[in-house]
């Protein structure tokens, strides 16, 4: 991910950047210590448990087999942690992120602890309770500890309590304004002392460097021998390669490395996830359909949330359905064909709204105190529980909680005409709601322009998807609902 636009922004500016004199910390020691803290709790639970089990019974207390425990699990589960590049400082303020691979990383720990005991045949000398608790408070602990360790470590940034290397940056105007002091320090571990900017005006600019650039990177040369600088961050455009060649002859005279960070053109690119491709990489620009597990993971949710939300909400439901009843002539049920994953077509249900029953060629969005809404329908799209009869869909299999709007059939052959890449949001199941309703794009689209707003945020969900993710938007839906009506 580009360093200007890292998802955790922190308050890292000058006043930041002047303040990391005085750090404590070094950055290069937060690896280690994230690993020390994971080894000294996952020892501390498993001789704590033994020690208090063993009180209770009035027993000795034999403190080898809990420590031997508490070392397979702690290496079992450092080196799960660091081979999926976990204890990376710059992933460690992903808090959410690490709470939830650390429960992954415990419950893979305690299976590989029980193989062991199994294999060496010293079940019956171990005690299941201790290893039983052990398990269970260490799924409960080693997530709260992460959570603890990245809000200490996001602070103690935003403080300028983190010492990283020395570093100085060069590059254009344009591109060095978008790049937060905080986000060198997080990303690369560099503390940055000053930036120099290279002229991006003139003819000079597109063919080579000019004499004022030379200048800038004498200046530059001199003051990184006389501040003992460690590294150089370039920030320029990506597309002027002679211009960039000319930068890069010039800091060959000073032996310290030299990054260049993804400018504006390419750092959406980037963020995409990197596969091997032979000895070089390659950028995965659209991602592949969700594999068996996250599809397992997604639909558990699913069946989990709208099970949940029709046994509460079965009054409910029973009281609306009365109220469309009572209120205007018609079924209670409106269902109309809409594309499913893969463009499959299913039968979407949702509370009658309206007097209408529109399910062919053309379909004429709801608008603004639109006559065709009844005065219980109003209501019931303003909250939103129009759309609750979707539960049905979530349980038959048509839908998901979250994912991108099911559009009408007529709707999806028109947009795909107009928008690019509309299509992809087949590549994953409907939903009841989605990234671009909690982003506030609920409702009528009536412009082109919402409606591919509207798509660009159900790309993005599909390309950045994860159970957390959904978890997230669930949260959010109710929020987004009570803070704005739609009609």
């Amino acid at each position: 991910m580009s360093l200007s636009t890292e998802n955790i922004q922190f308050k890292a500016t000058a006043e930041v950047a002047g303040r990391s004199r005085t750090a404590r910390l070094d950055y290069a020691s937060m690896a280690p210590l994230f690993v020390l803290v994971d080894v000294g709790l996952i020892l501390a639970l498993s001789v704590v448990i033994s020690f208090a089990a063993a009180a209770e019974i009035g027993g000795g207390f034999e403190y080898t087999r809990p420590i031997g425990i508490g070392i397979l699990a702690a290496v079992a589960f450092v080196l799960t942690t660091t081979s999926r590049g976990l204890y990376k400082p710059w992933r460690m303020v992903r808090i959410v992120e690490q709470a939830s691979a650390a429960a992954v990383d415990w419950i893979f720990t305690i299976l590989v602890v029980a193989t062991v005991i199994f294999c060496l045949k010293v079940g019956d000398s171990t005690s299941r309770l201790d290893t039983g608790i052990f398990a269970v408070l260490g799924l409960a602990a080693m997530p709260a500890s992460r959570w603890a360790m990245g809000s200490w470590f996001r602070h103690a940034i935003e403080r300028g309590a983190v010492k990283g290397r020395a570093s100085i940056l060069i590059g254009d105007a344009v591109e060095l304004d978008r790049v937060v002091p905080g986000n060198v320090l997080m990303r690369l571990g560099l503390h940055e002392v000053r930036r120099f900017s290279l002229a991006t005006s003139g003819p000079e600019a597109t063919t080579g460097l000019s004499a004022e650039d030379f200048d800038t990177l004498k200046s530059a040369l001199q003051f990184a021998r006389q501040q003992r600088i460690e590294e150089i961050v370039l920030a320029m455009p990506w597309t002027n390669l002679d211009r960039l060649d000319a930068v890069r002859s010039r800091l060959r005279a000073l032996p310290v490395p030299v990054k260049l960070l993804p400018d504006d053109a390419v750092s959406e690119i980037l963020d995409a996830p990197r596969v091997d491709f032979g000895p070089t990489i390659a950028i995965e620009v659209q991602r592949a359909p969700l594999s068996r597990l996250e599809l397992l993971q997604k639909r558990a949710l699913d069946i989990t949330v709208a099970s949940v939300a029709v046994t509460l909400l079965l009054p409910l439901l029973a009281a609306i359905a009365l109220a469309v009843k009572l209120d205007s002539r018609g079924p209670v049920i409106f269902r109309q064909r809409r594309n499913g994953f893969g463009g499959r077509e299913f039968t979407i249900y949702k509370f009658r709204s309206m007097t209408v029953m529109e399910d062919g060629g053309k379909v004429v969005q709801a608008k603004r105190n639109d006559k065709r809404v009844t005065r219980v329908g109003k209501f019931l799209r303003a909250t939103s529980l129009d759309e609750l009869p979707q539960v049905l869909n979530v349980l038959f299999g048509h839908m998901s909680i979250v994912g991108p709007r099911p559009h009408a059939i007529a709707h999806d052959d028109e947009y795909s005409k107009l928008i690019a890449g509309y299509a992809f949001r087949h590549h994953v199941k409907p939903g009841i709601t989605g990234w671009a309703q909690v982003q506030g794009l609920r409702g009528e689209t009536a412009e082109l322009e919402l409606m591919a707003r509207r798509i660009e945020m159900d790309l993005w969900y599909i390309n950045n998807w994860s159970i957390i993710l959904d978890v997230k938007i669930i949260l959010k839906t109710f929020i987004e609902v009570l803070r704005k009506d739609a009609y």
